[in-house]
Formats: structure tokens, sequence, C-alpha cells
């Protein structure tokens, strides 16, 4: 077991149930954050307390994360590239076509089994199926990601992705030309209605933001950078389709072509602070050759 001590309050959590705060900074379902709590395992100032309890100013909050209790992952090597590691995180460039962690579809390849073919321990947050994953790139998608290695730099990087304080940089190529060369897109975003695979804009969503800018105009297309102020799932790919221009090659919200077999997405540029130093890094993954022959014409 691992214990993670919050002795800080951030004043958006002040007065919201301690269940539904720590859920969505872990991403772990909230029944399970419950059984944490029924169980004991989170505590507020050495005190047991409800599902419901709501969280005060001067809250010392312990939360023990109990060890796996199965962790049948295969390890299996995949064409990943890590661009750093230390005892607390592992920042790699993935390729796309691989999926970050194994879901639904039991994938035998995936970002997580590589990791582990690698000798790599990750954190047991997220176990059985997401061990360290902090946040995830579409398959289909690739670039620059983190992962954690213990139970404190996953809740400290998580919990800045929850505060949108991570810079995520993506470049991608929209199937059509933008009407205009750099806007902001400030629309919520759902799950569909009728297809619960899939996002769409919707007013009772979670806030979206994405800021866009146009950096080179190719005959058909455009090359647009991509800042996203939250991470919501299929983010740029939901909003690039509301503004009725979605990235080239996106079969899901777009249409599919022979010119690249994947939607147009590579994920640049990411910043986080350590979460043991507290230093800001910044780490980049150079552009795919698929997407660069579009761009370069080659």
């Amino acid at each position: 077991m691992s214990e993670i001590t919050i002795d800080k309050i951030d004043g958006a959590y002040l007065n919201k149930r301690i269940d539904k705060v720590i859920s969505e900074i872990l991403e772990i379902p909230r029944n399970q954050i419950q059984n944490y709590i029924k169980e004991g395992l989170i505590t507020v100032c050495g005190k047991t307390i409800s599902k419901s309890y709501k969280i005060k100013e001067n809250d010392i909050i312990k939360i023990v994360i109990p060890p796996p209790k199965e962790l049948n992952l295969k390890s299996s090597d995949a064409p990943i590239k890590i661009l750093y590691e230390d005892n607390d995180v592992v920042v790699l460039d993935k390729p796309y076509g691989l999926v970050v962690h194994p879901g639904a579809g039991h994938e035998e390849k995936s970002v997580v089994a590589a990791l582990f073919f690698r000798g790599i321990q990750l954190s047991n947050i997220g176990s059985p199926l997401r061990p360290g994953v902090v946040h995830r790139i579409d398959k289909d998608t690739s670039g620059v990601i983190v992962v954690a290695k213990n139970d404190r730099a996953h809740f400290e990087l998580a919990k800045q992705f929850f505060e949108h304080s991570i810079d995520r940089v993506y470049i991608g190529i929209t199937a059509c030309h933008l009407k205009e060369t750099d806007g902001k897109i400030e629309q919520p975003i759902g799950r569909h209605t009728k297809n619960r695979k899939l996002f769409t804009t919707t007013k009772n969503g979670k806030n979206a933001i994405t800021q866009y800018k146009v950096l080179k105009k190719l005959e058909n297309y455009d090359v647009v950078m991509f800042k996203l102020f939250t991470g919501r799932t299929h983010q740029i790919r939901v909003h690039m389709k509301a503004i009725g221009c979605p990235l080239l090659g996106d079969r899901v919200y777009g249409k599919q072509t022979n010119i690249i077999e994947r939607q147009a997405l590579h994920a640049f540029k990411l910043c986080f602070s350590h979460p043991s130093t507290g230093e800001r890094l910044c780490f980049y993954s150079k552009l795919p050759e698929d997407m660069k022959k579009i761009i370069t014409g080659g």
C-alpha cells in the first residue's frame, strides 16, 4: 500500500463532496472512491468520514492506495521512444496505431504493456488496466505523453491535469480551410445521446476550450496548431467537427481519405511541473512522416 497526503486544499475544492473531488482528479470511478472511504482508506485529519463529507479549508486528507487485486496485463514491446525517465515519471513518444492502455478490446499491445516489457514499474492507481496512466491520447493520435511510476507522482500529475495547469500543444491538418486563421472554441462536450462511444458538443456537457492558429495554408488543407485549455475526450476532433472543418483522415468525426490512414493529429508539446521538485519541464515530439509528407508535398 502507498499513502498520499493532501495538506493544502485548493479553493476550487472547498465545500465539495470528497468522493466527487477525488474521483474526478484521479479518474477513478466514484463508487470505487466510496469503497475506499467505507474501508477507512480515506481519512480527514486522522478521522474516518462519510462519502458525502464536504472538504474544508484546513483539512488534511490522507488516501491509502491498496495494491491491485489482480494485474493480468501481459508485457509486450511496442515502438515507443522514451524521452525522459526518473524515479517518478516516464515521458515517451507514442506512435499512432497504439493504445495507451488496454480496454474493452483487450488489446495485447499498448504503451503500458511496452513499459512493463522494459521492466518499468508504474503506479497502482488505475490498476488493473490503467496503472500509471494520468492522461491519454487516442490510438491513432501520435505524440508525447507522461506516465506516473508511483502513486504520489500519479496524484500530483493528475491534479495538474484536473486543474488544467499542464501545457499541451498539438499539430493537426484540417480537411478544409478554416474561415478564421486563429480563434478559440468554447463549446461544452459530452457523450453522444445515440452512440455512447462518441462525443459531441452539447450545452449539457463539460466545459471545453480549444485555441487554434493556422500555421500554414496548403492547397486544400490547413496546418493548425491547437492549444488545449481543458482535456475532454476527443476534444480537438469534436471541436473541429463542430465548426465545420474536421481533421483530415478522421473517420469518426469527418471522412475517410486515401491521403492519410488516420486522423492527422500529433501531440507536439507537453509541459508540466515535476511532481517532486516542482521544476517546470517541457518535452517535444517531432512531426511523424505521414503528416510531414502532406505538409511538404513529398
